[in-house]
């Protein structure tokens, strides 16, 4: 992260990193969202169906960098799964934030290091105009000291933004902030799919991967897919010295 990506993840709780997915790797999950064609809003498990490039987002050479100051050299995918939003598609109510606090979703920062819990990368596979809805939050609230009004969580009023994204963007966000979606208004669908990464010793859901699954994935992806569990001290040399 460089010094001004720093300071704007730690002010507003979320960093957008553009043209992260190229051209082409935009056409082969678009080609894959279409072939697995879903009914509802959010599909889960999508590392089950095998994809390389389903695969190759988990350990993202560019993301990597982000999460590793942000979570520490040592860090897990929790889960993952994909939205999809239609015209007309509802809101999602604010959800997150600093207060009250939860061990699984925090925030803090000191000497100089982000601490952060369960930390979202949001890929967009389609365009995110700011007339079309979708991801909006109340930037600076993983850190706010008092619970968030009802009358913000509802999205009738409050400091709440949207954030756009052109197709091949992330949105790397940390769960404690309070966030949610505006409803869907494009003509066309939100593909986004999010990948959900935490230190070694925290779990945000149960742990459950199918061993066929995991035999199947790459070695770092297996790695990375491995249950929570607290790094020994020798893994730990330095961090915390």
């Amino acid at each position: 992260m460089t010094e001004k990506e720093r300071y704007l993840f730690d002010v507003q709780g979320f960093l957008l990193v553009k043209g992260v997915l190229s051209s082409d790797q935009l056409d082969r999950l678009n080609r894959a969202m279409e072939r697995r064609y879903y009914q509802g809003k959010q599909v889960g498990d999508i590392l089950e169906w095998g994809n390389e490039d389903l695969y190759a987002l988990a350990i993202e050479p560019r993301i990597d960098g982000y999460l590793e100051e942000m979570l520490g050299p040592l860090f897990r995918l929790d889960h993952e799964y994909a939205i999809i939003h239609r015209k007309g598609d509802p809101p999602l109510r604010l959800h997150g934030g600093g207060t009250p606090y939860d061990p699984g979703q925090y925030y803090l920062s000191r000497n100089g290091l982000l601490y952060s819990g369960l930390t979202v990368v949001s890929y967009a596979l389609t365009d995110i105009k700011s007339e079309d809805g979708g991801f909006c939050c109340i930037p600076g609230s993983h850190k706010a000291g008092y619970v968030c009004p009802p009358e913000f969580r509802d999205l009738s009023e409050g400091p709440i933004v949207h954030v756009s994204q052109e197709a091949g963007d992330a949105i790397i966000f940390t769960e404690a902030l309070t966030h949610g979606t505006f409803p869907w208004q494009g003509n066309h669908e939100r593909r986004s799919l999010l990948y959900k990464f935490a230190p070694s010793a925290v779990a945000w859901t149960r742990y459950d991967r199918p061993p066929e699954v995991l035999a199947s994935m790459p070695q770092k992806l297996r790695n990375r897919c491995a249950p929570p569990e607290h790094p020994s001290p020798k893994s730990r040399k330095g961090l915390y010295d």
